[in-house]
């Protein structure tokens, strides 16, 4: 047998020139299918349809050109085997086409698999095509062989259901636009399956074969189809696979007739030039049609500059409803269609108009909805749901009938839903370019959206931070400076470090009557929490502890001032914040120490003797101020002596943690304290010292919470 893939057995014929049209119709079905996105199923049973019926067309247009006959054999016996696969792919299309797909996808399957097995035996035997003969015209053309009845049988009782179905419903249905799409498709197939009165000529019945014709007209109705009709219900399409099959085909055409003028007799480069010369004409052709249809602006027509103009206008506005009216208007001009648009709330599940009218919650879109609108992106329209989930569809439906709208377009950004453009217009009118231009057009109104968002936020925060600076500045001149504070026999060191710009401790040393009367009040007090909120609780804090210390001055007495903390913190935390606290009245004259104690951690007195410096913690009951009604503390008394120092600090020192995570802790702070040296121990080494060590501890870690520590001194030589 000759080599199907040998030059030799080709010669280049005119008449090839007229079969081409079938070839290169399905050719621009395939790509134009391949490329489209969403309705798989339907893509991919008219792929494979077209594919199918793909050999039988390319044979047709080598048929004139073969010059053996056992060539001419071989392929037509491989292009017949192949009809049945296209009967049942085309009646899987059908089916698909009007819905009925999964009640017969059984039987489907079987017929894909009974087709599959006459391709093997058909391809393989001479049971289909016995031989092939020259027709008068100049081509060959198969003789039919003993099986030729039963491929013919086969194909149609596996194309005939679809028929049946697709007419049933094509010809029933009330006037719509789908009724007019699977009309369209229903006189496609028919034309197209009209070729097999081909199978006559195989049995010696007529002179020239016309099946090729049918079916290239037959494809040329499924193009149209596609293109004006919208026939797959898909709008996104990437025109780059159809423009490359028409350079393809019009290369290899121009260059069979180049071929057929120059003959085989030149030099095999000289013909190389001649092909490259065809490709290169061919392409320079559609690249100046293309061109001169984009008005030679390279590719920006009237669409793309209304969506320039969207964004440039865009960028100066920060109110979303300003800039939903803005899109609506570009769209108007674009499509010639007044859109809606819905605006999601950033604070909650709400929505607004595009006008900031608020939606009623009826017209809004179900939660349930939105994550998978968020997803998909591209435009959903009322007459084809079925990409829908099956869940969501009735919701979906729903939402279509409440707006009287007919296709929505989802404005959304990584997996937030931030808007919906809804339109009630018909479906054909948004194809192609149109269609392009509004989903192009939702993808800049998102990214206006956002940039409005974010400069919204950027506002505020600015704000804040002016709020945040102004309450830091105005707690930082409420509490007393580090010191040392000296008040008669006391001297009293004291910081506070807050883990953000404002704290929640806050701490103050105030003295009680005259000078000479050796009475001073030491009050620290920790708020949950750090921030604005704890600052003006600690400001109320302040500010309540000043009132009391002028108002009572020497009789001031420590349940009184707890009460009164406890209703300023009551009143300005709201019930929501509450406050640790300790307060103490060191009395030089009585050498004690009166405190009390609202839940806060508990200070230590430190001594000197001759065995280094002993601890006492001053341990109080009582409980926080502020978040309930607590009992009144218990007043208590420790006695003091010449050179005794007490240490106060808050929780934030004690649970400052290493990069590890381990706190400072109880023990490490006593243990600290108690190897002190008991001839060197005053109140500003203490503090350094306790502060360093924690600030050790931490290692750079950030503060997890405020720190503040206080110290004070009775001093070595007082007065009895």
């Amino acid at each position: 047998m000759h080599d199907l893939w040998s030059s030799a057995s080709y010669e280049a014929h005119l008449l090839s020139l007229p079969f081409a049209l079938a070839p290169a119709a399905m050719l621009i079905v395939i790509a134009y299918t391949a490329v489209m996105r969403g309705a798989p199923a339907l893509r991919g049973w008219l792929l494979a349809h077209c594919l199918s019926l793909l050999p039988y067309a390319v044979v047709m247009m080598l048929s004139p050109s073969i010059v053996e006959g056992s060539v001419a054999l071989v392929l037509f016996q491989a292009a017949a085997s192949f009809i049945p696969m296209a009967a049942i792919c085309g009646t899987a299309f059908q089916l698909t086409l009007i819905r009925k797909y999964r009640r017969f996808r059984v039987l489907i399957w079987i017929g894909v698999a009974s087709a599959a097995a006459w391709i093997v035996v058909s391809s393989t035997t001479a049971l289909a095509v016995s031989g092939v003969r020259r027709l008068d015209a100049g081509l060959w053309y198969a003789n039919a062989g003993s099986g030729a009845w039963i491929a013919l049988v086969h194909t149609v009782v596996l194309s005939i259901g679809g028929f049946l179905a697709l007419g049933w419903v094509a010809l029933r249905s009330r006037p719509s636009d789908e009724r007019r799409q699977l009309r369209l498709a229903l006189l496609a197939n028919i034309v197209t399956y009209a070729g097999l009165i081909d199978v006559g000529l195989a049995y010696g019945i007529g002179v020239f074969p016309l099946g090729w014709l049918l079916s290239g007209i037959g494809s040329l109705l499924v193009v149209r189809a596609l293109i004006v009709e919208d026939l797959l219900r898909v709008r996104a399409v990437d025109n780059r696979a159809p423009l490359l099959v028409v350079h393809v085909a019009a290369g290899i055409l121009l260059g069979w007739v180049v071929l057929e003028q120059l003959g085989r007799d030149l030099p095999w480069w000289l013909l190389t030039v001649g092909l490259c010369i065809c490709f290169g004409a061919v392409r320079a052709s559609v690249a100046t049609v293309d061109l001169v249809g984009r008005n030679a602006r390279g590719g920006e027509g009237p669409l793309e500059r209304l969506q320039a103009q969207l964004v440039a206008r865009a960028r100066t506005m920060t109110e979303a409803p300003l800039i939903a009216q803005l899109a609506i208007d570009i769209v108007e001009l674009g499509i010639g269609v007044r859109a809606s648009i819905l605006l999601a709330s950033a604070e909650d599940w709400g929505w607004t108009t595009e006008t900031g009218a608020r939606v009623d919650d009826e017209l809004a879109p179900d939660p349930l909805l939105m994550s998978w609108l968020a997803e998909r992106r591209s435009t959903v329209f009322a007459d084809d749901l079925d990409p829908v989930p099956a869940d969501l569809r009735e919701l979906l439906s729903t939402l279509f009938e409440r707006h009287d709208a007919r296709a929505i377009v989802p404005v959304g950004s990584a997996d937030e839903l931030i808007g919906l453009v809804i339109l009630a217009v018909e479906p054909r009118k948004l194809r192609g370019r149109t269609l392009a231009f509004l989903e192009r057009t939702a993808e800049r109104l998102a990214e206006a959206l956002l940039h409005a968002r974010m400069a919204q936020r950027a506002a505020e925060r600015a704000s804040l931070a002016r709020e945040v600076e102004l309450a830091a500045t105005v707690q930082g001149e409420l509490l007393p400076g580090k010191g040392p504070h000296v008040h008669g026999e006391f001297t009293v060191i004291g910081s506070w470090q807050p883990a953000t710009r404002c704290a929640g401790d806050f701490w103050g040393v105030y003295p009680l009557g005259a000078a000479s009367e050796g009475r001073v009040l030491i009050a620290i007090g920790d708020v949950t929490g750090h921030g604005v909120a704890s600052a003006m609780v600690t400001a109320a804090a302040v500010g309540a502890v000043d009132v009391c210390v002028r108002r009572s001055g020497a009789d001031l007495d420590l349940r009184e001032l707890t009460a009164a903390l406890d209703a300023a913190v009551r009143r300005v935390g709201g019930g929501e914040l509450a406050m640790t606290c300790f307060a103490a009245i060191l009395d030089a004259p009585a050498r004690e120490v009166r405190f009390v104690s609202c839940g806060h951690t508990s200070p230590y007195l430190c001594r000197a003797s001759d065995k280094g410096v002993e601890l006492q913690a001053l341990v109080g009951r009582g409980n926080p101020l502020g978040a309930g009604v607590p009992a009144a503390p218990k007043l208590l008394h420790r006695p003091i002596a010449p050179g005794d120092l007490l240490v106060w600090y808050t929780d934030g020192v004690i649970e400052a943690q290493d990069p590890a995570g381990t706190p400072f802790g109880d023990r490490k702070l006593q243990h600290l304290l108690r190897r002190l040296d008991k001839n060197r121990v005053t109140p500003a080494a203490v503090h350094d010292v306790v502060q360093a060590s924690v600030a050790a501890h931490r290692a750079g870690h950030p503060l997890a919470d405020d720190e503040t520590v206080v110290v004070a001194q009775l001093a070595r030589e007082a007065t009895p």
